[in-house]
């Protein structure tokens, strides 16, 4: 499918009525020695606010290299990416910094939460981050943990830790979620019960969540699903009816 071509602007605010995240001709090349890996190849790509999107493709697809240029871990080699119509693609350290922390919520594949800090704890450092975040015990009931505030995480369920890495991407109240394989190291029941609180946050708070996959499965209940392959866009489909979560089977 071949998207329509997004005008690039001079200045760092781009009208963008509907769309959470635009990316114009990006690129990302990495030098490895003397050989250079195109890990994306002029991908323009525009995905509307409040949807549920999964982004596909093998190993090697440029998957991960898409998320991390849209949380602001590294910067496109050419193009420009807008986040809620701001110009991210080539902010300077400070600023990339400010942007992860107001603008992104981060859910890893491994939780990565803090052993040493109880789930409330996780969570209240990701706050202490911003100036206006959600209340912690706000978020933990909104997961569904709020009896196992106390509890470390050698102390919960592969579940409950990645229950408690949604809720600490939630504090901050940003308005885009990315998570990268959030069920890739958990079973399937309790996978199942991870997409149906992604699923939520779309539905409940209005935010816009990409979730990054190799599961094709996955993608019947995004709204939009994104086919990468060698760096760049294969497909873009949307779902008319989402499938449920529960309904899902891998």
């Amino acid at each position: 499918m071949t998207m329509p071509q997004v005008n690039i602007v001079e200045s760092h605010q781009h009208e963008t009525a509907n769309e959470a995240v635009i990316l114009d001709k990006v690129s990302k090349t990495y030098q490895m020695g003397e050989v250079k890996v195109n890990a994306l190849e002029n991908v323009s790509l525009e995905l509307p606010k409040g949807e549920f999107i999964v982004i596909l493709g093998p190993s090697g697809s440029g998957k991960t290299t898409l998320l991390n240029l849209l949380g602001g871990m590294d910067s496109p080699s050419q193009g420009e990416i807008y986040i809620n119509g701001s110009s991210v693609g080539h902010l300077n350290t400070t600023a990339l910094t400010r942007h992860r922390r107001e603008h992104i919520g981060f859910i890893f594949q491994f939780f990565n939460l803090i052993p040493s800090l109880t789930a409330e704890e996780n969570i209240a450092f990701a706050a202490d981050l911003v100036k206006n975040p959600r209340d912690t015990q706000d978020v933990l009931r909104r997961v569904g943990l709020e009896d196992r505030a106390d509890h470390f995480p050698s102390q919960l369920s592969g579940g409950e830790q990645q229950r408690v890495a949604i809720a600490r991407a939630l504090v901050t109240d940003p308005p885009l979620i990315l998570a990268d394989e959030p069920t890739g190291s958990l079973d399937y029941e309790t996978g199942k019960l991870i997409l149906k609180v992604l699923r939520k946050i779309v539905s409940g708070e209005g935010k816009t969540v990409v979730l990054v996959t190799h599961n094709a499965a996955i993608a019947q209940m995004a709204d939009r699903v994104v086919r990468l392959r060698s760096g760049k866009v294969q497909e873009i489909k949307q779902n008319p009816v989402p499938l449920p979560p529960d309904e899902l089977e891998w």
